[in-house]
């Protein structure tokens, strides 16, 4: 009986240490409020996802300019978020971004996150 609960919990140990691991690969970058102009978001890091997630009221993300430098490369969204939904935005592979440029409207607020 003892062997069996070393097993029980070993197991929870192992199934613990494995499954959260994907869940908190995301980093919080920013929190915005959309409306006005584009706004620029630093973000100095090797990353391959963008993630939106719309906060308390919705949103319009027209356009996610990735910034590596000099070089600038334009994602067009054009997506209204309603309250909760969320969207990752894949770069095609791993890039050192400096910075991203969000082009949004509406009133609402997001966060971005990065992967």
């Amino acid at each position: 009986m003892p062997r069996l609960i070393s097993l029980a919990i070993l197991s929870l140990l192992l199934c613990a240490m494995l499954l959260p691991s994907r869940a908190y690969s995301w980093v919080e970058i920013s929190r915005l409020h959309a409306g006005g102009g584009a706004k620029e978001v630093a973000v100095n890091r090797d990353i391959s996802r963008v993630q939106v997630i719309c906060q308390d009221a919705p949103v319009i993300i027209n356009t996610v300019v990735m910034r590596e430098g000099a070089g600038k490369t334009p994602f067009r969204l054009g997506k209204r978020f309603s309250v909760n939904e969320e969207f990752i935005l894949s770069l095609g592979g791993r890039h050192h971004v400096t910075g991203l440029r969000i082009s949004d409207d509406l009133k609402g607020s997001y966060l971005i996150r990065v992967e």
